[in-house]
């Protein structure tokens, strides 16, 4: 009988999956900012509590937190729409010396058994450096900053609402089961509480670091848009591998068109890259050691996944929910199996 229900258990459990990504799919537009406001709540549930315990009445508490929340990340939009929008203004000036650029660059590969210049020669660079087209492009990928501190407002909400409760909600879930699945519940949320938290705080130090460096390269390169493109590079970080090859692409196209490919742009383009490989591959493992417990295809696959479920910001999330969806993994036995497959060790 038992093993006669597998098949149906099987079944169910692939309803209930796809069922599952509909409802994060079509209901994307609550769960990505409830999201979001929970990982704030892991960075910054600890300093509330802090100033509680310097006898900092809680309300003040939550207002000061929120309001250097809200200065920073509104600060840090502010900063990205203003170099957007300098990108976009700037960008037509370009065309016509990346329209150049790219002609003679292409002209002057020479391949042993196909012949580039018939190609080039149907090419429509005008089409396809058409400064309309990208600069669209550009404002369309960031949205509007109307829309952001919309959304950055209802982060907040969210945000405040989780800290301002007396008792967190898991706890009171915890107290209405018996006492071995109430403290089985209280390990699991404790675990995941302690690694997201970690991940989080060393990825911002990171994030950081990486940002610095990248603004004092491009300073020392005279290249433009460095407040924006250290900012990208500080937003762009938080996503595993394809964050820090898109934050390497964007300068090293701006210091081209710029310098054309010239012994600056060389330098300035390994610079970063050296940098990344460094902070990302040498001293970030060092720092983060294994509190994710994630293999490196599970990581892709997430990307994949949530950056398909979500979008961009599905694929900041992508690693802290993974992550966490693990850990719920190894908690329930007929998942366990799942939980080791999706592990590092």
């Amino acid at each position: 009988m038992g093993r006669a229900s597998w098949p149906l258990k099987a079944a169910l459990g692939l309803v209930g999956a796809v069922a599952a990504v509909v409802v994060l799919r079509e209901l994307r537009a609550i769960f990505i900012p409830f999201c979001f406001a929970a990982f704030l709540y892991f960075l910054f549930a600890g300093a509330v509590r802090r100033l509680q315990a310097w006898r900092v009445p809680k309300p003040l508490a939550l207002a000061g937190v929120l309001a250097v929340i809200f200065f920073g990340l509104s600060l840090c939009g502010t900063l990205l729409f203003a170099g957007a929008a300098s990108f976009v203004e700037r960008f037509p000036a370009y065309s016509a010396k990346a329209l150049a650029l790219a002609e003679g660059a292409l002209a002057r590969v020479r391949l042993p058994f196909i012949d580039l210049r018939q190609y080039i020669a149907h090419i429509d660079w005008e089409s396809l450096l058409d400064p309309g087209r990208l600069t669209a492009l550009v404002t369309g990928s960031i949205g509007s900053f109307a829309g952001f501190v919309g959304n950055l407002l209802l982060v907040l909400l969210l945000l405040m609402f989780l800290l301002a409760e007396r008792t967190p909600m898991a706890e009171r879930v915890a107290r209405a089961l018996p006492p071995a699945r109430a403290d089985e519940l209280r390990a699991v949320l404790g675990e995941v509480d302690t690694r997201v938290r970690h991940y989080l705080l060393i990825k911002t130090l990171m994030s950081t670091a990486t940002a610095a460096l990248a603004a004092l390269i491009l300073l020392a390169g005279g290249a433009d848009f460095v407040v924006f493109t250290a900012l990208l590079v500080f937003f762009l970080n938080y996503i595993p591998t394809f964050g820090s090859l898109l934050s390497t692409l964007f300068p090293a196209l701006a210091a081209f068109l710029k310098f054309g490919f010239t012994t600056r742009f060389v330098l300035l383009t390994l610079g970063l890259m050296a940098m990344q490989f460094l902070m990302g591959n040498v001293l970030e493992p060092q720092v983060m050691g294994r509190s994710l417990n994630l293999s490196p295809i599970v990581i892709l696959l997430a990307l994949i996944f949530w950056g398909w479920l979500w979008g961009a910001a599905g694929m900041f999330l992508a690693v802290p929910v993974t992550s966490s969806a693990r850990i719920v993994f190894d908690s329930v036995p007929a998942l366990r199996p799942l939980a080791a497959a999706m592990g590092s060790e």
